[in-house]
């Protein structure tokens, strides 16, 4: 009897907080072999002599500087390992003759945000740094792969999860909930949230398929942050203090995923009140 042998994936970024579901995810999955990458894809040499060990099927790229403080404190090192590692591992995958599929983990901050539901043909206007560098990484794999090589861009909308870093909005308010500080916030404005394992999922599921294109992954769910600022009322029943501020600038922004539905039949499992229930077992 012949077995049939698992395809390997070649992975950056297995890290991070996405990298490291996805990563637990695809090993226990059992259907894929996995790569990581655990060196610097800026380091052209190291990234070389890691590809010629391995051969890839697939091949999945998150690695990046991603808490948009860290990339303002920082710009020129986010630009070096946001586009540069970008085009270092374009670089490689052309030089390959086995990967087929590649997967690009972007960002909604590439989008011009507004009111009305964001779709993948939305005009790209980044507001942000780090937008500007993972617009400017999309249009090198655009520019560069190869015609062998099929690319899918997952356009990532605000990722959520216990394990997130408190740089970020939500695990932000649980630090302030538990310091009893002010939250001083336009509740106004709204976000897409979307859980780290519905991502996860996501992405093993577009591997599957090969699929190719550009794609919001997103909850397609508009949430104002006064709904947030309820729900952690509720669930977490502790006295919140909330100072209901105007903001002059806006990040508000949602995603429209009818296109991934379309694709591959996939809509997210994890809604927002769970997504705060899981928050509120840190406070």
């Amino acid at each position: 009897m012949k077995f049939k042998l698992a395809k390997t994936v070649g992975i950056t970024g297995s890290t991070g907080f996405l990298g490291s579901v996805l990563k637990k995810k695809i090993i226990n999955s059992r259907k894929y072999r996995l790569k990581i990458f655990e060196g610097n894809i800026t380091n052209k040499l190291e990234l070389r002599e890691w590809f010629k060990k391995n051969k890839f099927d697939y091949f999945i790229h998150l690695a990046a500087v991603v808490p948009t403080n860290k990339v303002k404190k920082n710009p020129s090192i986010a630009k070096i390992i946001n586009i540069t590692g970008t085009k270092n591992i374009i670089r490689e995958i052309n030089k390959s003759k086995t990967i087929k599929w590649l997967f690009y983990s972007s960002t909604s901050h590439v989008y011009k945000f507004n009111n009305k539901k964001i779709k993948e043909t939305s005009i790209k206007k980044p507001f942000s740094i780090y937008g500007k560098t993972k617009l400017k990484a999309e249009m090198c794999i655009k520019k560069n792969i190869n015609n062998k090589t099929k690319f899918c861009i997952g356009r990532i909308f605000s990722l959520e999860g216990k394990q997130k870093d408190k740089n970020y909005f939500i695990p932000g308010l649980v630090k302030k909930i538990k310091e009893k500080k002010i939250i001083n916030l336009d509740g106004s404005l709204f976000r897409d949230f979307i859980h780290v394992e519905d991502v996860a999922d996501v992405i093993i599921k577009l591997l599957k398929n090969e699929t190719k294109g550009e794609y919001n992954i997103a909850s397609g769910e508009k949430t104002e942050f006064t709904e947030i600022i309820k729900i952690f009322k509720k669930v977490s029943k502790k006295k919140l203090f909330f100072n209901d501020i105007k903001s002059l600038n806006s990040m508000s922004g949602y995603a429209d995923i009818s296109k991934i539905n379309k694709k591959i039949n996939w809509t997210p499992k994890i809604k927002i009140k769970h997504i705060i229930k899981e928050y509120s077992q840190l406070l």
